[in-house]
């Protein structure tokens, strides 16, 4: 994975996250305050935003979760782990992708 799409992937994940986190103190916050519409609206627009970074991950890197195989490959093995990471490299970098999904190691083992 080059250096971009490295950058690329670690931002949308962020944002995600952000996104995520953003949805689960509004969840705690509207348990005590039914009726604030605006933490509705913020919570709707949080959950419309979180799904369509969700998508546009899942485009550019693959599945972000289990459940989203396609059916012929378990594709949720593809990625690195998060126990992969390379600090030598400062991302995922130690092996590539067309190594397969538990290919050569490089440097980090």
């Amino acid at each position: 994975m080059n250096a971009y799409a490295n950058d690329e992937r670690k931002r949308l994940l962020m944002k995600l996250t952000a996104c995520r986190f953003a949805q689960y103190e509004l969840v705690l916050f509207l348990d005590t305050h039914p009726d604030c519409t605006e933490a509705m609206q913020a919570l709707n627009m949080h959950r419309a935003n979180a799904i369509k970074l969700k998508e546009e991950y899942e485009c550019k890197f693959g599945p972000i979760s289990n459940p989203k195989a396609n059916g012929k490959h378990w594709c949720w093995i593809d990625d690195p782990w998060p126990w992969e990471y390379c600090p030598q490299t400062g991302g995922c970098g130690c092996f590539t992708p067309s190594m397969g999904a538990r290919g050569k190691k490089g440097a980090c083992r």
